[in-house]
């Protein structure tokens, strides 16, 4: 007998989408906002997150589907995880590990983590036939140090004979790992290498550049303050990512086995972007530039006395080599390969992602420790009382280089009318004199000289206007005849106000 049938209800509508799994998708910036893109897309049945640290509170239930699986661990099982899984998209493990491992035991268990839970995760989707991975890197894997990178696009650019740290060099590992992979069984790989990830909870952009506000050198500029660098926002790698992912489905010919560089495609100056994520946390820009060999050469000497010493070392943002290169070299690429291949174009602008990052900053739990910085901003009673203008600037240190000029030119002006031995009218005409030299020379001197252009002072500079003379003579006049009736009131005897204020 025939039975009805039933139609496409819930169930066999969700059963009939196919799941994937995300790894590191709690603690790491891009695992989660990963997860949230792949969850509210509505293409997938079950999302499952492979993350050994707990889901927030605030994460959605479905089609969020949480494992506490520790990729370091051998014993993992990840073949009950993986089961039904046909897309794995595989988070840069490092991004959450490396802040807290400083230390060579630490790396121990990050290498663990990261080359061999990778080795491990891709024997797991091989067995579990899942058909696709997506690995999600960065591009410090192709970055030499001290050389500059400038608009490089993939096939311009390898990896460097020596790499700066360990981190990138195990990212390197897990990179060409999952490239080396690809068509094995029917699986499918590329590789997205997005450069400076940022985004609101940010742990590693953010916290580099509060731990550089904390720093003592934070009013200074490493350079010339004029090297490029390219910034991501965390919501386009997420884009980039599902990008990929059909790609592989639908062009996997020209996707797969390849990596591809991911950015915003607007290359800023370094430090303008450190200087507006500094004000969004309450601190100045910083203004003064210093060579990056002499900050080089005070790296290399402290790693030295470190290392010399047996010391525990202390990863400072300035006195580790290659955060020095990083913020004194230019460091762009080229995404048109992702843009051409992948389908790939930013969703958020590079504007918008710093506002919103930087609106989030005062939301983190433990504030990134600039209380006392943004407290600084606050009007102290010493302001107050200064009135609160050039002069509370100047005597309060606000602007060291202003406060640092007029502090020596009153010493100077001390200095030759007090101290040495001259009198008032000698002192005087002496400055006069060194004056009327240098209005000289400068007269003298031609409209180029060496290719610098010498400004001229015109004769109309000084002359004075009718009303800027009329104007202080009056003022003068009227202070005297004021002063004049004061003194005949007093006289007079009738006003014991005046007499007593006199």
């Amino acid at each position: 007998m025939a039975t009805a049938d039933p139609g496409p209800g819930p169930t066999q509508t969700t059963q009939a989408k196919p799941a994937c799994a995300v790894t590191f998708g709690c603690s790491t910036l891009l695992g989660r906002h990963l997860a949230a893109a792949l969850a509210s897309s509505g293409r997938w049945s079950t999302v499952a997150v492979l993350d050994p640290s707990p889901p927030a509170a605030e994460q959605p239930a479905a089609p969020l589907a949480h494992f506490a699986v520790d990729l370091s661990d051998p014993a993992a099982a990840l073949a009950p995880v993986l089961a039904g899984v046909v897309a794995v998209f595989h988070v840069d493990p490092t991004s959450s590990a490396a802040t807290a491992c400083s230390d060579g035991s630490s790396f121990l268990y990050l290498h663990s983590l990261a080359a061999e839970g990778t080795r491990r995760l891709l024997a797991a989707c091989r067995a579990s036939g899942v058909r696709r991975v997506v690995y999600t890197g960065s591009t410090d894997v192709v970055t030499d140090g001290a050389l500059d990178v400038i608009s490089a696009d993939e096939d311009s650019v390898s990896y460097p004979e020596q790499f700066g740290n360990g981190v990138s060099e195990l990212r390197a590992q897990v990179e060409m790992m999952v490239l080396s992979v690809d068509g094995n069984g029917g699986m499918r790989t590329c590789v997205l290498c997005p450069s400076n990830l940022f985004g609101p909870g940010d742990s590693s952009v953010t916290r580099f550049i509060a731990g550089y506000a904390r720093s003592p050198l934070c009013k200074f500029i490493t350079g010339s303050g004029g090297n490029m660098s390219d910034f991501t926002y965390v919501e386009n790698v997420s884009h980039a990512n599902i990008c990929a992912e059909q790609a592989l489905c639908s062009n996997a010919a020209s996707v797969a086995g390849k990596p591809f560089f991911i950015t915003n495609d607007e290359p800023i100056k370094t430090w303008e972007f450190m200087s507006c994520m500094l004000e969004a946390m309450g601190c100045q820009r910083p203004r003064i530039n210093l060579p990056s060999k002499m900050l080089l050469f005070a790296a290399w000497f402290s790693n030295m006395i470190h290392h010399g010493l047996c010391l525990q070392m202390s990863y400072a943002p300035l006195l580790y080599p290659d955060t020095l290169y990083f913020l004194a070299h230019t460091r762009t690429f080229n995404t048109s390969k992702a843009r051409r291949l992948l389908g790939y174009n930013p969703i958020v602008s590079l504007k918008d992602g710093i506002m919103r990052t930087a609106g989030s900053i005062l939301e983190l739990p433990d504030n990134l420790d600039l209380s006392r910085k943004q407290g600084s901003c606050v009007s102290s009673k010493a302001d107050k009382l200064l009135g609160g203008g050039i002069a509370a600037d100047i005597l309060l240190w606000r602007d060291e280089k202003k406060t640092f000029s007029y502090v020596t030119l009153l010493f100077l002006l001390f200095y030759w009318f007090l101290l040495s031995d001259r009198t008032f009218v000698s002192s005087s005409a002496k400055i006069l004199l060194v004056i009327s030299l240098a209005l000289y020379i400068h007269g003298v001197l031609p409209s180029q000289v060496y290719g610098l252009t010498v400004e001229k002072v015109t004769p109309d500079y000084f002359e004075v206007s009718h009303s800027a003379l009329r104007n202080p003579i009056i003022r003068l006049a009227s202070l005297w005849n004021g002063g004049i009736h004061k003194l005949r009131v007093i006289a007079e005897g009738d006003d014991w106000s005046t007499f007593l204020k006199a």
